[in-house]
């Protein structure tokens, strides 16, 4: 019976310890994004690496402009590996002209749909690798990795 016991545990500490987070190199990232000063709400911050060292994350502003970065591999708030990294930050809206209808075939025939577009509510440099002013130098110290980045 104590054999059965000790075995039991010895089986549940393995499988415990097996279940911790595995360390994938990331760190965790946050920050802020603000328009003309005030906090930018529903924004798409996403981090692009200059090279081939990072790993593209994103996350999206909260009310208070902040946001925490999600690897596209990582649970959230799983930030990404240190390096140089460009970001960018973009703001959409769908809207209806009020008129303007597509067709698309449907199970019960041809359907009329809203022919809704995509409109940028922020300049398009900061939505672009090639043009965005914003970049981040990602380190292995959580402390460093807190990124403000204003629109004027």
């Amino acid at each position: 019976m104590k054999y059965i016991v000790s075995t039991l545990l010895l089986l549940s500490l393995v499988i415990l310890a097996g279940c911790g987070k595995k360390s994938d190199g990331n760190v965790f990232i946050t920050g802020t994004v603000t328009q003309g000063g005030q906090p930018l709400e529903g924004a798409r911050v996403i981090f692009i690496p200059n090279s081939g060292t990072g790993e593209s994350a994103g996350g999206r502003t909260d009310e208070n402009g902040k946001f925490v970065l999600t690897t596209s591999t990582g649970n959230d708030a799983s930030g990404t590996k240190p390096g140089e990294y460009r970001v960018t930050v973009s703001k959409t809206k769908t809207e209806w002209d009020g008129k303007s209808y597509i067709t698309v075939a449907g199970e019960a025939g041809d359907e009329k749909v809203k022919d809704e577009k995509t409109v940028q509510l922020l300049p398009l440099q900061y939505g672009n690798f090639s043009s965005t002013p914003f970049k981040a130098e990602v380190t292995a110290n959580k402390d460093d990795n807190v990124f403000d980045f204003a629109i004027p």
